[in-house]
């Protein structure tokens, strides 16, 4: 909680400090690209069919964004903040068993417990508000354009995280190594095969990333520039809430809940990765000039010359 907080005091440091600015642009944009979610499922053992594989396949997603730049004086350097929403998709895939061991209070022995995935198919989506804080550096073209390039860190605060189950076979069996016997189909005792077809929450938590942008702004009009550029994040930390997973058990009334496989075991980190295009306009606080060349304007008052009698 003190690394937000500390966040948080230098972002509002730093948009007070713009007073002191030379050059002040705000901009506002919307894109798309792959808004994904990095994550490994990792499986324990092949299916009695021998097929074992899990995929996180890549997925697309959109993104809005807002920003406020401020240049130092007579600089074309400068700090900027502001405020993104972002959608990030993926899809995951699985044919094997995770095995865990476990313990059977009923009959008063230890066992491993498999749950097996065959053909199982699930979309999960998370949207998330993201502060970004960045340096920035603006390379004038001309008196009506030039390239802003920023980098820097971002705070991502996830507010809707959701998974869907649509395909796919989950069989729960038991293995008693005592006396060498596999228990399936067996739902009175929680050894069940169903064919889930199930959507719920994620449990998430506060994440930081890098981010990366650069674009370019040509003036439309005397108070307006159009923005099209490039953006790049990377997630440094885990946005998966560990301390919430579910153990595989046999639950007192013998059955075993399917969940998404974020509050398994079977995923251990998620990681936000995006990269795509955005477009929109910038509104500079001063003239184009200014701006766009990144120096100051000069401003020349008339001479007062003494009159000659």
């Amino acid at each position: 909680m003190m690394n937000v907080k500390r966040f948080l005091l230098i972002v509002a440091l730093t948009l007070s400090a713009g007073a002191y600015g030379q050059g002040e642009m705000l901009s506002f944009s919307v894109g798309g690209g792959l808004n994904t979610l990095f994550f490994d499922p990792t499986l324990d053992r092949p299916l009695d069919n021998g097929e074992k594989d899990s995929d996180a396949a890549l997925s697309p997603g959109f993104m809005l964004s807002s920003r406020y730049v401020f240049f130092f004086q007579n600089k074309n350097f400068g700090m900027g903040s502001g405020v993104d929403f972002f959608q990030y998709t993926s899809k995951a895939s699985l044919n094997g068993c995770a095995v865990t061991a476990s313990y059977d209070h009923e009959n008063g022995q230890a066992f491993d417990l498999i749950e097996s995935f065959d053909g199982w198919k699930e979309k999960e989506r998370i949207y998330t508000f993201e502060f970004p804080l960045g340096f920035y550096y603006k390379v004038p073209f001309s008196e009506k354009a030039n390239l802003l390039c920023g980098l820097g860190g971002k705070l991502v605060v996830p507010i809707l995280s959701r998974y869907e189950i649509y395909d796919g076979t989950y069989a729960v069996s038991g293995y008693y190594p005592q006396t060498n016997v596999t228990i399936k189909d067996l739902p009175h005792h929680g050894f069940v095969n169903s064919n889930p077809v199930a959507r719920g929450g994620v449990d998430t938590k506060l994440a930081f990333a890098l981010y990366a942008e650069a674009g370019l702004n040509i003036s439309i009009s005397e108070r307006i520039m159009f923005y099209g550029g490039l953006y790049c994040n990377y997630g440094l930390t885990s946005i998966l809430d560990n301390r919430k997973k579910r153990t595989p058990e046999l639950s007192d009334d013998f059955f075993v809940d399917t969940e998404g496989l974020f509050a398994t075991r079977i995923v251990d980190k998620v990681q936000l990765f995006s990269a795509g295009l955005k477009f929109g306009i910038t509104l500079p606080s001063n003239n184009r000039d200014q701006i766009a060349s990144g120096t100051k304007s000069e401003v020349k008052l008339p001479s007062r010359q003494s009159k000659i009698e």
